[in-house]
């Protein structure tokens, strides 16, 4: 699970960036981006490689092969912004749409994947491999987007001249992916409401999970984005920074929730 997750922010954070003004924010922004990305990369590869253990990685070797090509993808972004400095060019946001297409792919073949964890795996992967490819994707690009905003919010108070356009962007690709997985979640968890679906372990703990993921990880986690959006309007950068702050604990809750539902109950949400 947590390799998964690992692998899902860094997609997120890599085709989050790709979307964003680049031109407009600070070089020195970029390479945090890309740092940080690469560190939960070898994160995810280090978990991923104690979990699989050293005899049995030939036998996993395409989430190994895509963590592989959006690291070497991520290291190329590092030497090319090191290289342009100011002058941010295309080849930035290839590299980040490279590796982040690369992260996105190898989270969604992990989620697939039995758990240590939860003890679990997939009841039926064939049948529910489209909507765990749809829940997985939008769980990165909200997670992606949070942490972006966030980090670019802190920029502020050191780069007062950048311009505000950055971060209205960011901030409206954070409410759209909100927005987008608010509608995926709800569209997923009808079969709760209906009746159709029973739990098959702990009802206790199951309905725990689920207030977790819609109470935190959409409900709330749509009420910060309002006022994050709202401050980015006013041009209230420290105030939107805080809130992205808090947002980014509400989404990881909510994702990581998400999570273990898709491990135990094989519900993607």
């Amino acid at each position: 699970m947590l390799p998964t997750f690992l692998t899902q922010l860094a997609a997120g954070c890599y085709l989050t960036i790709s979307l964003s003004a680049m031109r407009q924010v600070s070089w020195r922004y970029l390479r945090l981006i890309a740092v940080v990305t690469l560190v939960l990369l070898f994160i995810a590869g280090g978990l991923f490689y104690r979990e699989i253990g050293a005899k049995e990685w030939a036998h996993h070797w395409r989430p190994l092969i895509g963590m592989a090509v959006a690291a070497v993808a991520g290291s190329i972004w590092l030497f090319v912004n090191s290289v342009q400095a100011d002058r941010i060019g295309g080849a930035q946001r290839l590299c980040a749409v490279t590796a982040g297409l690369a992260a996105l792919a190898t989270a969604i073949v992990l989620a697939h994947r039995p758990d240590d964890i939860v003890g679990v795996g997939q009841q039926d992967a064939t049948a529910v491999r489209l909507p765990v490819a749809t829940t997985t994707a939008l769980g990165a690009m909200l997670l992606g987007s949070a942490t972006a905003a966030m980090l670019l919010g802190h920029r502020y108070l050191t780069d007062t001249g950048m311009p505000i356009a950055p971060l209205r962007r960011l901030a409206m690709i954070y409410v759209g992916a909100v927005i987008a997985r608010g509608a995926w979640v709800i569209a997923a968890s009808v079969p709760l409401w209906t009746g159709e679906y029973r739990p098959g372990g702990d009802v206790v703990w199951f309905w725990l999970m689920i207030s977790v993921r819609l109470g935190v990880g959409i409900l709330v986690t749509g009420v910060f984005a309002w006022m994050a959006w709202d401050c980015v309007r006013r041009r209230a950068t420290q105030s939107a920074t805080a809130l992205f702050y808090l947002s980014m604990i509400l989404v990881f809750l909510g994702e990581l929730a998400a999570q273990f539902l898709l491990r135990s109950e094989n519900l993607p949400v």
